[in-house]
């Protein structure tokens, strides 16, 4: 082999190194991803990973697509016309997997704190001063406000703490009630009591007509996710690995202190119809770091909607129908532990 040969050989050698560490070398056309979201702070590592080039570094493009809700969400990446999107975990999701949509859970998104969850039950002040309802298990034959009615993630909490005290779903009367009309609805009698977050539980509790009666009904629980369709995962399986690497350092990248960082705060507002004042003043969310999927969350949302009779089927659904945790796990691997 001559020397000419020989430098030729290396350099093919480096180039192939170099494209294999760093993927935005391999080709000069980025893929382009696109991905669902709801304009909330639920799906912020999202944000971050696209406004710190977390998956530009991926040779990635994404274009967002933004949605009213989690349900549209899904009907799109069923049909395989988004790769991939946040969602907000319901009864429909469970009725989705039940019916063999093509779609999979791939990573958590916001996670319900331990202690000190941002949605919480009230009661009317009269209701309680009076002895009449001092505890969940007074509720029976009450009327309850819930945003957006039965089968929604707020109408889990409210049926998870019923079950928890002996009663059922049907032991109450569900109001649908969008959050800012809850305050009235209490002031005027309407309801007993709301399953309402902030701004609007402060509102309430400032002007009187209502006091805490419950918090917490689901520490940690994993109610909002990415979702990947099954389009996605089977015909692009390297480009959902590296999309999950980049969300994954996304989500790294808001820990602790690092959640108020101005490149993330910068991300956030560019998504999040709201101020960088109010994000600060806000308590922040609680992401995993490394997007962890809880298969025993999902499991124990299944059993209360089923539980609940807001499914449209009876029998558990098999994990592997619902998730696909191997491109976090993957993404873990890639990136190594996570070191606050």
């Amino acid at each position: 082999m001559n020397r000419r040969t020989a430098i030729l050989i290396i350099g093919f050698a480096l180039t192939l190194f170099v494209s294999a560490v760093n993927p935005a070398t391999a080709s000069t056309l980025p893929e382009r991803v696109k991905v669902a979201y709801v304009a909330i702070m639920n799906f912020a590592p999202l944000y971050v990973a696209i406004g710190r080039d977390f998956m530009k570094e991926q040779n990635i493009e994404v274009e967002m697509q933004k949605v009213a809700s989690g349900t549209e969400a899904m009907a799109f990446l069923a049909q395989g016309t988004l790769d991939a999107g946040g969602v907000g975990i319901t009864a429909a999701t469970f009725n989705a997997f039940n019916k063999g949509f093509d779609l999979r859970i791939v990573a958590s998104a916001a996670l319900q704190p331990q202690k000190g969850g941002p949605t919480i039950l009230i009661v009317r002040k009269d209701l309680k001063d009076s002895g009449r309802i001092k505890s969940i298990s007074d509720l029976k034959n009450m009327k309850v406000a819930i945003a957006g009615g039965p089968g929604t993630t707020g109408a889990y909490f409210v049926a998870k703490a019923l079950k928890e005290v002996s009663l059922t779903i049907k032991d109450i009367e569900i109001v649908n009630l969008a959050n800012p009309d809850m305050q009235l609805a209490l002031e005027k009698a309407a309801v007993d009591a709301a399953l309402v977050g902030p701004p609007y539980s402060d509102q309430i509790i400032a002007g009187g007509k209502g006091v805490l009666l419950a918090e917490d009904m689901a520490p940690g629980a994993m109610t909002t996710v990415f979702m990947y369709s099954g389009k996605f995962m089977k015909e692009r399986p390297e480009v959902a690995r590296r999309f999950m690497i980049a969300l994954v350092k996304g989500s790294r990248a808001m820990q602790g202190d690092r959640y108020l960082d101005q490149a993330n705060l910068m991300s956030y507002l560019k998504y999040v119809t709201s101020t960088e004042g109010a994000i600060r003043k806000g308590k922040p969310q609680v992401y995993d770091p490394d997007l962890k999927v809880y298969i025993d969350s999902i499991k124990n949302m299944e059993e209360i909607f089923r539980w609940a009779g807001w499914t449209n089927y009876t029998t558990t659904i098999p994990q592997e129908k619902m998730a696909a945790p191997s491109f976090c796990e993957q993404a873990v691997k890639v990136l190594g532990p996570f070191k606050p």
